[in-house]
């Protein structure tokens, strides 16, 4: 039996969020606790000389204060082990700076004090004697010879280089009748959620164990990390993740931070809080996207794509963090897109500058792959006279060719219609109207633009996910699972999951993802993998639950029904549900679902200014099958109005020092609801084989297409032909200057 809610937009309970009653780690205090505040590197690269704090230390109110010196010889450890090599622990950041730093931000000591304004205080009296040395300030310079090194002792400002390759690509080119060539170039930012980063951790004295509150996203590694860097057993540290005020991919990494106030309190015995400040979280949290792609694509006279040439420099900024070479791996996985290529040769290498470390931001990899392609693919429409959608048209894989495999690359397409949802979002959004309006408003002198992306996603990344269904004797059912909230609404998703496999009301399910301690093991919120990987084991625990209830009274399993605490079966038998145990469920994937989106964009050009306003904006993404299409639409729509402030104002910008210039809200320019249209969202269901649920991610796919499609829309309203849209973002000074020489 089941309730009818897979599939059902049932409204999340935002209330908490609303009220204020919602409790981040900012509103949790413990009796007796103190503040840390980090002292960072003012400068980009240099040897530390000398660190004094008597200073900082001799201060009213001032506990401690702690340098490299006083921890143990330890580093972040990177997550997930396709993202490491034999090389890169030469990168991996130390939680405290020892002999040298290597961007403006890094860690170098740490101030405790009885009040935050006196911790912050006295953090300013700590004296770092610094010998400044050579910055590499760009990922151009980072692999030039003669460069400096940002890790000296590992000899070379290269963490990896990743091959991929599919056919005969010499072949491919000499057959072409057309080849075309740009370097395109992706733009440093990040994700700015409105809760930065916080931490509060205590050791219960009596118990012995030491719980963290203010985690997020990967509880379960972050356990595992500060186990191995603090020397302590895991069973011995407890992760709570409270209410979270947005993620996005840069919260709930292990930082240099989660190691610093863990130490601390164990080391002080009292409880040690840190909240990070926006200015800090500018420098201190993860970057992304910063590439550069030299690419060349050859096509017949009649528009069939035959391969691609790609070598890309991806910059990691000054270390090695827990995603590991992903900022490379991620673009070459991406670059073929949905497209049936003959033959393709991509090599990525992540590169090292002195600057903040880069980490994953909604899309990662696949937002700038993404971009270098579409914004190619346009090139070579107005090279060979083509409406662009007659290209994509001509070259997307057909269903009949699914699954689809770039073998050796470790790329398969396993389910989807590629065409018919391109088609899709072209008739939705009225594609021959609107070029026809394109054409009215150019005839009366405006700048007006339509450009494309069609891409693939990648998605439910494993290995696993477990969950557990405990059964209480008031007929209400706690599903403990190891994913995270990070804003997605996945406590209503995995809700409506448990109620329809259960065959209980919405109302009698609640899920519990915030304790470490109440599920062995978990990977977290990342990789758009919750519904599929968590959803999965949800519904293979209400199996066994149902299962085991039925083995009870001797009936099968769809012939029972959960009633007020009791568990009946047709004849009207019963048995106390809170006798039947719990129901558990673990779902293996060792391999991740790529899913298929698209994304149209409507722009004006503001002549005289350079400005450009996004009229209209669609997406369209394949989500196997939604199992609450409303949140689904609101996280496609809060993805693209993300892309819009990526692909327009968004930036991180850095002088040849190293020195970063984005570090207040002033500086580092977000969309407001002025610069964002009515998204237009529009969910294809073509479920996916390889799961029971038939589900496949959905989280970052209105990020992927935005800024390729906004690019393309921009060149197109300057007269392809003339503009050369090789950058991110599109900011009026930028813009006004391509007016200039078209």
């Amino acid at each position: 039996m089941t309730s009818g809610y897979i599939g059902v937009s049932v409204e999340r309970d935002d209330l908490a969020f609303l009220d204020g009653t919602a409790c981040y780690v900012a509103d949790v205090d413990r009796e007796g606790q103190l503040y840390a505040r980090v002292v960072r590197s003012p400068v980009a690269h240099a040897r530390i000389l000398d660190v004094d704090v008597a200073e900082a230390l001799a201060q009213p109110g001032v506990v401690a204060v702690i340098t490299a010196a006083d921890i143990p010889e330890t580093r972040i450890p990177i997550r997930l082990p396709m993202a490491e090599t034999p090389y890169t622990h030469l990168f991996l950041q130390p939680p405290l700076a020892r002999e040298a730093v290597r961007y403006v931000g890094e860690p170098v000591a740490v101030v405790v004090a009885s009040d935050p304004y006196l911790a912050e205080d006295a953090a300013e009296l700590v004296d770092v004697d610094f010998d400044e040395l050579d910055v590499v300030s760009d990922i151009l310079s980072a692999t030039t010879q003669g460069t400096p090194l940002v890790h000296a002792e590992a000899g070379t400002n290269i963490v990896a280089t990743v091959p991929l390759g599919y056919g005969d690509v010499e072949a491919a080119f000499a057959r072409a009748d057309v080849v075309i060539r740009d370097r395109l170039r992706m733009h440093r930012h990040t994700a700015v959620p409105m809760e930065t980063r916080g931490l509060l951790a205590e050791m219960d004295h009596g118990t012995g164990v030491l719980t963290l509150w203010g985690a997020a996203k990967v509880k379960h590694f972050t356990r595992s990390a500060l186990s191995s860097m603090l020397g302590i057993e895991r069973h011995r540290i407890r992760l709570v993740e409270n209410h979270v005020g947005g993620g996005f991919g840069v919260r709930g990494e292990p930082y240099p931070e989660d190691f610093l106030v863990a130490f601390l309190a164990l080391r002080l015995g009292r409880p040690i809080k840190w909240i990070e400040d926006r200015a800090e979280h500018f420098v201190a949290t993860n970057h992304a996207r910063e590439q550069e792609h030299d690419l060349e694509i050859a096509a017949t006279a009649d528009g069939r794509l035959l391969a691609f040439r790609d070598r890309a420099w991806c910059d990691q900024g000054a270390y090695v963090r827990s995603q590991g070479i992903l900022p490379a791996l991620l673009p070459a996985l991406h670059l073929p897109g949905p497209y049936r290529w003959e033959a393709f040769s991509v090599e990525t290498q992540g590169v090292l500058t002195n600057r903040t470390p880069v980490g994953t931001y909604r899309g990662p990899g696949m937002t700038e792959a993404t971009f270098v392609r579409e914004r190619m693919l346009d090139k070579l429409a107005a090279e060979l006279r083509l409406d662009p959608a007659e290209l994509r048209r001509r070259n997307l894989i057909r269903p009949g060719e699914l699954p689809f495999s770039f073998e050796p690359a470790p790329i398969t397409y396993e389910s989807g219609d590629f065409p018919a949802g391109f088609e899709h979002l072209l008739d939705e959004v009225g594609y021959d109207d609107l070029c026809k309006q394109r054409q009215v408003r150019r005839a009366s002198g405006e700048h007006v633009g339509i450009g494309f992306a069609a891409y693939t996603e990648i998605g439910a990344i494993g290995p696993f996910e477990e969950a557990r269904i405990v059964p209480r004797s008031d007929g209400r059912f706690v599903v403990h699972v190891g994913v995270a909230s990070l804003g997605q609404g996945v406590e209503t998703v995995l809700g409506q999951i448990a109620a329809e496999k259960l065959g209980v009301p919405m109302d009698a399910v609640s899920i519990d993802h915030h304790d470490t301690e109440k599920l062995a093991d978990g990977f977290g919120a990342f990789a758009s993998r919750s519904t599929t990987l968590a959803g999965n084991a949800v519904a293979l625990a209400a199996e066994d639950l149902r299962a085991k209830a039925a083995a009870r009274l001797d009936v099968s399993a769809g012939e029972i029904r959960f009633v007020q605490g009791q568990v009946r079966e047709p004849s009207g038998r019963t048995i106390p549900l809170a006798e039947v145990g719990e129901g558990r469920g673990r779902f293996d994937k060792p391999h991740p679902t790529f899913s298929f989106g698209a994304a149209l964009s409507l722009v004006s050009i503001d002549r005289e200014t350079g400005l450009v306003k996004v009229l209209r904006h669609a997406v369209l993404h394949d989500v196997g099958r939604a199992v609450n299409p409303e949140l689904l639409r609101r996280q496609l729509a809060g993805a693209a109005s993300q892309g819009i402030g990526a692909a327009l104002l968004e930036e991180l910008l850095y002088d040849e020092y190293g020195q970063p210039q984005s570090t207040i809200m002033a500086d580092y320019r977000m969309p407001t609801v002025e610069e964002l249209p009515d998204i237009e969202v529009i969910v294809e269901e073509r479920p996916n084989t390889a799961n029971p649920l038939g589900v496949k991610g959905g989280g970052e796919s209105g990020m992927v297409g935005t800024p390729a499609a906004i690019a393309n829309a921009v060149a197109d309203a300057l007269g392809v032909e003339g503009a050369r849209v090789w950058r991110l973002p599109l900011t009026p000074d930028r813009v006004r200057e391509m007016l200039r020489h078209h």
